[in-house]
């Protein structure tokens, strides 16, 4: 069953009554839906896909969608629910990102909805749901050890910082897999600066090269060397490297 937060509040400004959205009964119905949906804050969601789960980051504004839950929750038949998510992305309310496992919806201009972080309150759900009824909004989700999957504060950082130069070039949130992604980012972190990881963004998103190969974050791993290369490299993160090489050869 799809699990829509039942503590907390969002805002709904009376102008909406002269809205095109509200004219249409039910259009009104599933778009109010897809505001109790939203995420209030950036987080990883665990989603099913075939026999194992991966990590996703959702995006404040942003929730996973399932067609054959929703329509449950709605009373409505499938089909009527696609067209009506498709009249809401046509009318520039949302937009809607899909892969062979799941859909990520974006309420676009959502901050001119909702407004301050600090006005929300922040409920709880129950983690590692299916991705059809999945809204987390735990502020720290934890692994299965008690400890925090992001202990490293630079890890989510960066991958903000990333995220966000690939919706400038595509239009688009990336849909980030913790799992892989996050490990890959640990990784970077221990032999280069957040700040050189961010000229290399840069580079990398200015690259014809990758712009032709797909702006893929595994890809951007593979070519830090050389963006580095060409870019020079800084002494001191040289030299870091040059000590984690010889610790690991001992």
């Amino acid at each position: 069953m799809d699990t829509i937060h039942d503590e907390g509040w969002i805002k709904l400004h009376r102008k909406s009554i002269h809205s095109q959205v509200f004219q249409n009964e039910g259009l009104w119905k599933i778009w109010t839906w897809c505001l109790l949906r939203a995420n209030h804050e950036d987080t990883w969601i665990s989603i099913r896909t075939g026999k194992g789960t991966t990590e996703v980051f959702i995006k404040r504004g942003q929730f996973v969608f399932g067609r054959k839950s929703a329509a449950k929750i709605l009373k409505m038949d499938e089909s009527t629910v696609y067209k009506r998510m498709r009249k809401l992305e046509n009318m520039g309310n949302c937009n809607t990102q899909s892969n062979t496992h799941y859909s990520i919806v974006t309420v676009l201009n959502y901050e001119l909805y909702q407004g301050s972080k600090n006005d929300e309150v922040t409920p709880k759900v129950t983690p590692k749901e299916h991705p059809s009824n999945t809204d987390k909004n735990d502020k720290n989700e934890k692994n299965k050890n008690g400890r925090s999957k992001e202990s490293d504060p630079r890890v989510k950082e960066f991958l903000n910082y990333w995220g966000e130069s690939f919706k400038r070039e595509t239009g688009q949130p990336y849909p980030f897999s913790y799992e892989k992604d996050g490990q890959l980012t640990k990784d970077l972190l221990k032999l280069y600066s957040p700040e050189t990881l961010q000229e290399i963004t840069k580079a990398f998103f200015r690259d014809e090269w990758c712009k032709g190969k797909g702006f893929d974050f595994g890809l951007f791993r593979k070519q830090v060397g050389r963006f580095i290369s060409l870019k020079g490299t800084n002494p001191l993160e040289q030299a870091r490297r040059e000590l984690k090489e010889f610790a690991e050869g001992d």
